[in-house]
């Protein structure tokens, strides 16, 4: 009866404690909406502000009502504009919930801007390249003249998911040129 008192029931209350905790983070989370943000659409206002970054001078954004294949699954929304294209995809950072991020194309199929929308990337280190303008602006001239860009030393994960990014937006741009989905 002792090793009960003592041992088996303290043990007992803190797991029932840890799970009721567990599962009021859960439902907070969810309740937030948090979980459901990378599924949400943007309303024409956040579009237009990505877009101010991510394709400057851009013009009108009209939505494209295409839905990617399994292999483009990346791919969120798409967006046709007057001298290019933007494009809001998830790319893999160090976070397993990714980067997502809009990428703005030039109608000469080369690289805009970038925008990070949303990251679960580590705070402290890997965040601040999806806050880092200057870095993106840098892997964005860095690909347009055919170069690799280099990765920022203790964040080369969240680094390789913004270059990645930009990378997969050009192919996809491409493709959906090809395909006629877009101009």
């Amino acid at each position: 009866m002792k090793a009960y008192r003592e041992i088996i029931k303290p043990t007992l209350v803190l797991v029932i404690i840890a799970s009721i905790i567990a599962a009021l983070l859960a439902l907070t989370y969810n309740l937030a909406g948090v979980a459901a943000v990378a599924n949400a659409g943007y309303t024409n206002e956040e579009v237009a502000a990505f877009a101010q970054e991510a394709l400057p001078g851009g013009g009108n954004l009209t939505q494209v009502d295409y839905t990617p294949s399994e292999e483009d699954e990346d791919l969120k929304y798409l967006y046709q504009a007057d001298n290019g294209a933007a494009l809001i995809l998830n790319s893999r950072g160090y976070s397993s919930d990714g980067i997502i991020m809009m990428v703005g194309i030039n109608a000469d199929g080369t690289a805009a801007g970038v925008r990070v929308i949303k990251h679960g990337e580590t705070p402290g280190i890997g965040d601040k390249i999806c806050a880092n303008t200057e870095f993106q602006a840098g892997v964005v001239r860095t690909i347009n003249d055919g170069g690799e860009p280099d990765v920022i030393a203790g964040a080369s994960k969240s680094s390789n998911g913004i270059i990645k990014g930009v990378k997969r937006a050009l192919e996809l741009y491409e493709k959906l040129q090809k395909e006629g989905v877009l101009k």
